[in-house]
Order: C-alpha cells, then structure tokens, then sequence
C-alpha cells in the first residue's frame, strides 16, 4: 500500500517535471522568437531617402488634432511652420479644448497665413474624438498629399521634404515613420516603450507592412503622410467600423492596407521628436487604451486574462527558476538552461530595442519587469472589458 501511494506521488512529481520542463521550453523558444522578430525589425526601418522632389511638387496639408495641448502646443507649431517643404498648409482642428489652447491657436492664426483653426464644440455620436478630427480636417482642407500628426511633435524642418520625396519615388499611399522620444526619464517609458515594441516586431516587421500578400499592417499615430485620393477611396474614418476605433492609426493602416493599397514605414529618429508617457500614469492611460482598443477591433475581449496569465509568468517565471536553481544547487538540470535561454534572449531582444532608445545596459536587465508590467496592465484592460467599461483618454471614454 505504502509502495503503491509512494509509485503514485513519484508519478505526479514526475508528470510536474515534465510539464514544468515543457512550459520552461515554450518560453525559450518565445523569447528566441521575439529576439529574431525584433532583430529583423530594427534591420529593416531604413531613414527615407534623400529623393529629390519633382518639378511640380504636390500640395501638401498637415492636419494637426489637439485637445488641450497648451504644454505642448507652441513647440509643434513653430517646428511645422519651420519647414523647408516649399507647398504646404497647417490646418489645426481644436477638438474641444478647456485650457489655454484655443487662445494660443487664435494667436498663431493671426501672425501666420498658412495656418486655419477649425473647432469641434461637440463630438457627433459614434465617433471618437481624434477619428473625428482628422476627418474633419481632411474635409477642411485640399492638399494633394495629407500629414497627420499630433501636438506633442517636434519636426526638424527636412522631415516634410525627405517624406514626400520618398513617398512619390516609392509610390506610396501611406508613409509612416518610428520617432523619437524627447524624454526616457522616470521608469515608465525605459520599461514599456521597448517591451511594446517586442509586442509589435511580434505582430508585424516593416518587410510586412509592406508586403501585400500579408494581411497585417501598422502606422505611427505620431507621423502618417498619405495621399488624399487614397483617404478618399477607402472612405478614411467615415468608414463603418473606423468613426469610434481609439487605434486610428492601426486602424488606417490595415484599413489601407485591405484595400489594395501600398503602405511602408521609415526609421524617423533623428527627424521628429514626440513626448508621451512622461509618468506611470499617462502610461498606463496609453498603454490602456491602445489595448483596449486591440482587443475590441480583434473581438477578443475574453483573450485579456489569459494574456495577462502568460505575460505575468513569461516575466517571473525564469528568473525565479534561477534563483531556486542557484539556492538549491541544482544548476545542471534542463529546466534551468531553459530559464536561462529564456532570460538571456528577453534582455537580448530589449537590448536590441534599448540601444535604438539609447537606454543604458541595466534598463535592459529589467526586461523581466517590463513583461510583468505589460501584464498588470491587460489584467487593467481585462476588468474594464469585462465591466463592460471603456478606457479613459483625454476625458473621452473609449467604445465598450
């Protein structure tokens, strides 16, 4: 009896080796993954080229959303209106702003003719506010080619010249650009900014943004130069589906994308400038929102949980199998060299990411920790879903 009891726990501590040594493998070959994806992804973000413009160069109308912006505002403005692109307009959509943006506006309206103020005083139903106020700029407006960008920019005044002449040489519809970051400080940004970007270089690199026969695509929200006969097409954010999405610029991305049309994003850093996720919690208000955004447009709404399950143990689960190893002297087991694959291919792929930031080497030890806080914030993103409550972004509540 006691022999057969002992054969049964024997057999259980067996079958948990096993599954354990099978969960460890998993996560080895997850982070070698991710470590190729991002390697391919930095290799492949090319500067756009140094294409000279043609004789008659397009028009050009830069389409800038604010919404209390009065920090932010004066920065981005002088550094658009400073570019050496000979043909473009500014037109500034104020999307209901309660601080000293609309004042800030009417006084550069006043000091320079090719800026045109447009203001929403009430959002229509069914949009969300900065899908709605890039249609409405689209509308405003008559440039041949259409910059969307946001407040918190800041352009070196070639940026608009390199990208158009890119665009027409490339034949592209939609040019999007990596930006970037004026600030790396605090722990937010050196933690999240690069473990998203894994997440992305998972989902999608810019071979395949580009690539027609593969159905995924993705833009930065910061820098979008598209061709408004494409806009026009594919119907923009008019579409069904687009006025309420909080990803718009996933959203026109794939959106373009499913139509036939030529996408390609560029390395950008060195070009513009963008400020976000200055504190934890303008991070997790991003962070939040984007993926709340994500799960509603899959209609996966359920899929958070076990999400947040995976991204919590991926974190913690090979370093704390090190630290047992190590404590209980049993290094030379297959689970611990599964840890530490693990463990080296997720600070490899941060460091991949980080030198792009220009974080220093011990930001990218903590990759551990930007797994562990990237799930923290779907169990966030999994109550609003499952509450049925939407995310908050700029005092405007996200679709439920």
């Amino acid at each position: 009896m006691i022999s057969e009891r002992k054969a049964r726990i024997g057999g259980i501590r067996a079958l948990l080796r096993c599954f354990r040594v099978g969960i460890l493998a998993v996560a080895a070959l997850t982070a070698l993954w991710q470590r190729h994806r991002v390697y391919r992804s930095v290799r492949e973000t090319h500067p756009p080229d140094e294409a000279p413009l043609p004789a008659s160069i397009p028009h050009v109308s830069i389409v800038l959303p604010v919404r209390n912006e009065e920090r932010m505002i004066h920065t981005c403005i002088t550094s658009l209106l400073a570019q050496d692109y000979p043909d473009f307009d500014l037109t500034i959509i104020d999307d209901g702003s309660t601080d000293a943006t609309p004042r800030l506006l009417a006084e550069w309206a006043r000091h320079d003719g090719r800026i045109r103020v447009q203001r929403i005083e009430r959002l229509p139903g069914g949009w969300a506010g900065k899908a709605y106020a890039l249609h409405t700029g689209v509308m405003h407006t008559k440039g041949e080619w259409l910059l969307f960008t946001d407040a918190d920019t800041c352009h070196s005044p070639q940026t608009l010249r390199l990208m158009v002449g890119h665009a027409l040489r490339h034949r592209d519809d939609l040019l999007t650009m990596r930006t970037n970051l004026m600030t790396m400080s605090g722990s937010a940004m050196p933690l999240l900014m690069p473990t998203s970007d894994i997440l992305l270089a998972g989902r999608v690199i810019p071979a395949e943004v580009s690539d027609p026969a593969y159905p995924l695509a993705f833009a930065f929200g910061q820098y979008i130069l598209l061709r408004r006969e494409a806009y026009l097409t594919t119907s923009g954010y008019a579409a069904d589906g687009m006025r309420s999405t909080f990803i718009d610029d996933l959203a026109l991305a794939e959106q373009f994308k499913g139509s036939g049309l030529h996408i390609e994003v560029v390395n950008g850093r060195g070009l513009v400038e963008n400020r976000q996720w200055t504190t934890w919690k303008s991070a997790r208000q991003g962070w939040v929102k984007s993926t709340h955004g994500v799960f509603l447009r899959m209609n996966i709404p359920l899929a958070g949980l076990p999400a947040a399950v995976a991204l919590i143990a991926y974190g913690l689960g090979p370093s704390c199998m090190l630290v047992y190893a190590l404590h209980e002297k049993k290094m030379w087991r297959i689970s611990t060299l599964l840890a530490g694959i693990t463990l080296a291919a997720q600070i490899d792929a941060k460091r991949c990411v980080d030198r792009e930031y220009e974080l220093a080497l011990p930001w990218s030890l903590m990759a551990p920790a930007g797994w562990v806080a990237c799930g923290l914030l779907i169990l966030d993103v999994t109550r609003l879903l499952l509450t049925r409550r939407g995310a908050d972004w700029k005092g405007r509540r996200s679709p439920r």
